[in-house]
């Protein structure tokens, strides 16, 4: 297996790095400006078997339109996909979600899983690091609902039959649990 790790310039890309490292996952880290240069996204994702799209520290256009023609792209290819944070919020807004901005949030919070999920096997509620300043406010009809919190309603989220994921949280930031979903993510096909 092959991971597409895109960096929006999150400050947590050494913690994803690290992470897969640690799971011996093999994969190639880009930056997106690097993947603005491509004339087709879909020429790119074809050589890898995921991608995860990282969070970010600014808004920015051109991050925006680079994401959201990965999601384009995944959906099309059916390539799984794992939103950390931005990445969820884009693969939402991408797909017909709502955003809204909230307090800031930094801080490790408990997220109830409402329904069972490969990618939180055997788990029903996890503790995961936040921070953040804006959440899917409303998933479309498109999304199931898989994990909630007080701090922000749908924490967790896929589209419906196809393996694409949403977290407002960061796994890489977030122990054992964080590190079992990004281990479960790997193992989908």
């Amino acid at each position: 297996m092959k991971t597409l790790l895109i960096n929006n310039f999150s400050p947590f890309i050494g913690n994803i790095v690290n992470l897969l490292n640690e799971l011996e996952n093999n994969f190639e880290c880009y930056d997106c400006n690097q993947i603005h240069a491509y004339d087709t996204h879909l020429e790119l994702l074809e050589r890898f078997d995921n991608v995860i799209l990282s969070g970010r520290q600014q808004n920015s256009p051109l991050i925006n339109k680079i994401n959201s023609r990965i999601v384009k792209g995944c959906l099309v290819l059916d390539k799984p996909l794992l939103g950390i944070c931005y990445g969820g919020q884009i693969l939402g807004l991408t797909l017909g979600c709502t955003l809204k901005k909230i307090q800031k949030i930094k801080d490790s919070i408990e997220i109830d899983l409402i329904e069972p999920t490969p990618i939180l096997a055997g788990y029903k509620s996890v503790r995961m690091y936040e921070s953040h300043n804006f959440c899917i406010s409303t998933l479309s009809d498109d999304f199931r609902l898989l994990g909630t919190s007080s701090h922000c309603n749908n924490e967790l989220f896929c589209l419906n039959n196809k393996p694409l994921f949403g977290t407002q949280f960061h796994p890489e930031k977030s122990g054992k649990a964080g590190k079992d979903l990004m281990e479960n993510f790997l193992k989908i096909r």
